[in-house]
């Protein structure tokens, strides 16, 4: 049974990940969409929220389950005995720091393989950042977020603001 990690930061997850995550779950017996604790970033959202977030983006796709990780990504996939690691790409631009991580991990844990999934083109312009970005500045996100994904980054931006907060 080939077991896949897609890791990543997914603050928050936007259509562009789901369309990785519903190829990948086709093509692998199980996925992990594994959200990476990173104490050097500051998160608009906890990983418990982003995690609760992608399960239910999730919760129609039976063989994906939703964790979060600390520390290396391959020592995480070892721990859950995947063979598989899955990237997405943007861009071409994408495409260098994405061969040389994938080299690294394979340095690292001889087995591991990396699975590259072009983004559909719908999505090739789509990331995280332009997604709050844009709801900082009030524009609709419903085009790049699920319902829930989109109430969640509204309701965290509001709070941001009552606080006094830069959003």
């Amino acid at each position: 049974m080939a077991t896949a990690v897609y890791p990543g930061s997914f603050d928050p997850v936007t259509r562009g990940h789901l369309d990785i995550i519903k190829r990948a779950a086709k093509i692998n017996d199980h996925l992990i969409v594994a959200v990476l604790i990173n104490s050097a970033k500051h998160p608009l959202f906890t990983v418990e929220e982003r995690v609760a977030l992608l399960q239910e983006c999730c919760k129609g796709i039976p063989n994906v389950t939703v964790e979060s990780f600390d520390g290396l990504t391959v020592e995480f996939a070892k721990k859950r005995h995947a063979s598989v690691m899955v990237r997405g790409l943007r861009a071409v631009t994408d495409f260098e720091n994405e061969i040389q991580l994938a080299q690294t991990n394979h340095a690292l844990m001889p087995g591991i393989e990396t699975m590259f999934l072009a983004t559909s083109i719908k999505w090739s312009y789509l990331s995280s950042t332009i997604v709050k970005e844009a709801a900082r500045y009030g524009s609709s996100i419903s085009k790049f977020v699920t319902p829930n994904v989109e109430a969640a980054v509204e309701q965290k931006m509001a709070e941001l603001r009552s606080r006094g907060e830069n959003v």
